[in-house]
C-alpha cells in the first residue's frame, strides 16, 4: 500500500465512499455530500498549512482516504481522520493506512502526537486505533446520537510519537 496526497481526480470516488452508510454512520458529517462541495473543499484547502489529506492505493486502486487535520505546529499536534473503501472493509485495510498516516504526520510534519474522535460504538475502529498503539484518554459523555436515537459518547484517543506501533507491510 502507498500514501500520498489528494489529487482532483481522486474527488469522485471520495464522495461515493462518503455517502456510503458503511462510511458516514460512523463520521461526523451531513449527508449526501456533493461532488460539487467536494471539490470547492478540495481547492480552498490544497495549500492549507493546518491540515494534510491524502489517499491510500494499491496498485493505482484506491483503498482508502485520510488525513490529519486541525494541524498546530507549535503544540506538534493533529488529529486524525481515515475511512476505507466500504467495499474493502474488514480486511486490515484500516490498520495499515492508520499506521501509515500516523508515520506519515511524525516523519513528513514532525508532529509528536496524534489524537482523534470515535464513536464508543465504533469498536472496529478502536480496535484499529489500540494496534497502532492509541491510548484512550477521555470521554465526552452523551455527544453523538446513534440510528437508535440514543445518545452515546465520543472517546478522546491520542498516541505520542515513540508509541506508534507500525503496521505497514513491506
Amino acid at each position: 500500500m502507498l500514501i500520498r496526497e489528494i489529487r482532483l481526480e481522486d474527488l469522485g470516488e471520495r464522495v461515493k465512499w462518503m455517502n456510503h452508510p458503511k462510511v458516514y454512520s460512523s463520521m461526523h458529517f451531513s449527508v449526501p455530500v456533493k461532488i460539487e462541495n467536494t471539490i470547492t473543499w478540495f481547492h480552498q484547502n490544497i495549500n492549507n498549512q493546518n491540515r494534510s489529506d491524502v489517499v491510500f492505493t494499491n496498485n493505482d486502486k484506491l483503498i482508502a482516504f485520510g488525513g490529519l487535520t486541525s494541524i498546530d505546529k507549535a503544540t506538534g499536534m493533529a488529529e486524525l481522520y481515515v475511512f476505507v473503501d466500504p467495499f474493502s472493509q474488514n480486511k486490515g485495510l484500516g490498520t495499515i493506512a492508520t499506521s501509515m498516516l500516523c508515520e506519515w504526520g511524525f516523519k513528513k510534519l514532525n508532529l509528536r502526537k496524534i489524537y482523534l474522535y470515535t464513536n464508543e460504538e465504533n469498536i472496529s475502529a478502536i480496535k484499529v486505533y489500540q494496534k497502532c498503539g492509541f491510548v484512550l484518554e477521555g470521554r465526552h459523555r452523551a455527544e453523538y446520537i446513534n440510528d437508535r436515537g440514543e445518545f452515546k459518547d465520543r472517546l478522546y484517543m491520542g498516541l505520542m510519537k515513540n508509541e506508534l506501533i507500525n503496521q505497514s507491510v513491506s
